[in-house]
């Protein structure tokens, strides 16, 4: 017995003599450092007096022209409301539904629309251009040159795409062992869409390194015991038997799940980037202060891309608020533009989308011609470990579950993903007392064919997918003001880690649960 016991005792020493340190976290002590951005200012583009329909030459203006709230009553009132906004290419700001829906018009055809459509109504915005000032680009101009990342201050303004670029890239930088980047790929005007991967690694490393070791040890004991049987025999093995080499198949590596967010598919809905920008923030800075930020880092790879549609977000900086769609080029020249969230490849064109390419609902000749969506989709087949999708969107306060095109259909995990979204927007709801709806997108608003979570879920193998509708509930639309942007951020974070504990605890057959 003792011949055994010193190889066993000789390998439990390895063992413990090899076992990781426990990893030290990167982000202790990190008050008072800063992050210095050569490039911080936004570009300075001039305002111009030119109207809104011709933006190609300044930054449009929107003079006299109103946002107007319908009140629709019926599936036929509802339809015919649709039929006039496609009719007269207007500028929907609410999803479609029975309900309340959101027009923007122009002064001089409000008499003409309230004929056509004899619903009650009311004026949300008399005048947009006096909303418009507040967020102009040559109106928000960063004052500092350099941004202390331990404090809120980035978020107290909306930026442009290169400066939440410059966001992103320092926080690969000043985070190398916790955050890499990642690049989706290229637009159609050659501007890259990249986000940051975010993943306790060292962690993992350790984790599957102390795997190995241990393995290594069992098979050096299992060895031992061979020879022990080979050299003093056993009553079941005959003396002259050789012990037999012992190799056993190799463990699968196992990896963490995966969970992508990105913002910014629309490209006027500023809050969407920004919110999602303070979602990697948060996760970055909590690492190694927070134990349950700490575990879901260490446990999930959060993907996170603050701007999907950067040709269509510049370009609202550059020429346009109120631009909302991607810049590729259609059929007809002077309507560019695809809207990538009716893009996607799951009941493509079936519904709540338009063929016209003037309409801002365009769904494109195809499937994933456009190649925001493309590139997201294509992300997600080729990971293969994707359980969670956020697609952040405004406004209306909305955390919408699938389906959006097929309203006949109810997912076959409803009932996990409509509990881990009532309880995401329970979460958001405690930190500001903001009140988020939660349902599919067909019974909240309306059909819509082509969206992101549709696909993410019935093609992309996604459970936990959702599309989630940011404030406010129509006062300001999309020109949210920039004070809301912190307390929107702040609350919406508490949902998604909600959302990510609930999917560790509820499928704790995955890998990396502690």
């Amino acid at each position: 017995m003792r011949l055994l016991t010193i190889p066993v005792a000789l390998a439990l020493s390895v063992l413990c003599t090899a076992y990781p340190q426990p990893l030290q976290q990167a982000n202790n002590n990190v008050q008072g450092q800063q992050i210095t951005f050569d490039s911080f200012r936004p570009q300075h583009h001039p305002a111009s007096h030119n109207n809104a329909n011709n933006d190609n030459s300044g930054y449009a203006r929107f003079d006299d022209q109103q946002v107007l709230r319908v009140e629709v009553s019926s599936m036929e009132e509802l339809k015919k409301l649709e039929a006039t906004v496609e009719d007269k290419n207007l500028d929907l700001w609410s999803n479609l539904r029975i309900g309340t829906v959101d027009v923007r018009i122009p002064s001089s055809e409000i008499e003409a629309f309230k004929a056509a459509i004899p619903f009650p109504s009311t004026v949300m915005i008399p005048n947009l251009q006096d909303l418009v000032p507040d967020q102009a680009p040559a109106l928000n101009i960063q004052a500092a040159s350099s941004w202390n990342y331990t404090d809120d201050s980035f978020w107290k303004n909306y930026h442009d795409l290169s400066t939440l670029n410059n966001f992103t890239e320092t926080m690969v930088q000043q985070f190398p062992d916790l955050v890499t980047r990642t690049s989706m790929g290229f637009t159609h005007e050659g501007r890259e869409v990249f986000g940051m991967t975010i993943h306790g690694y060292k962690k993992r490393q350790e984790m599957e390194a102390m795997e190995e070791l241990v393995e290594e040890v069992e098979e050096l004991v299992e060895e031992a015991s061979s020879w022990w049987s080979w050299m003093f025999g056993s009553s079941s093995s005959s003396s002259s038997s050789e012990p037999k080499e012992l190799k056993k198949p190799s463990k699968p590596k196992k990896h963490p799940k995966a969970i992508v967010i990105h913002g910014g598919q629309h490209a006027r809905e500023w809050i969407g980037p920004a919110v999602v920008s303070y979602i990697a923030k948060e996760l970055i800075l909590g690492y190694g202060n927070s134990k349950k930020i700490t575990r879901l880092v260490d446990q999930f790879e959060f993907t996170i891309v603050p701007v999907l549609n950067v040709d269509g977000y510049a370009y609202t900086w550059e020429h346009n608020r109120m631009w909302r769609k991607n810049r590729q080029p259609t059929s007809i020249p002077f309507c560019p533009g695809i809207d990538p969230n009716r893009n996607w490849g799951y009941k493509f064109a079936t519904g709540g989308s338009s063929a016209n390419p003037c309409s801002d609902a365009y769904h494109g000749s195809e499937a994933f011609i456009a190649k925001e969506p493309k590139m997201i989709a294509d992300y997600i087949l080729k990971k293969e470990n994707v359980v969670g999708y956020i697609d952040f969107h405004s406004y209306s306060q909305l955390w919408m579950t699938p389906f959006g095109a097929d309203c006949s259909k109810i997912p076959k995990d409803d009932e996990d993903i409509m509990e881990a979204g009532m309880g995401a927007a329970k979460a958001l709801k405690d930190v500001h007392g903001k009140k988020f709806a939660v349902g599919s997108v067909c019974k909240i608003i309306y059909q819509a064919s082509g969206g992101s979570l549709d696909w993410t879920y019935a093609e992309g193998g996604v459970k936990y997918s959702y599309a989630v509708e940011l404030r406010d509930t129509g006062r300001h639309g999309f020109l949210l003001p920039e004070d809301e942007i912190l307390p929107s951020s702040e609350e919406t974070f508490a949902g998604v880690l909600h959302l990510a504990n609930f999917i560790r605890k509820r499928e704790k057959q995955w890998g990396y649960w502690m």
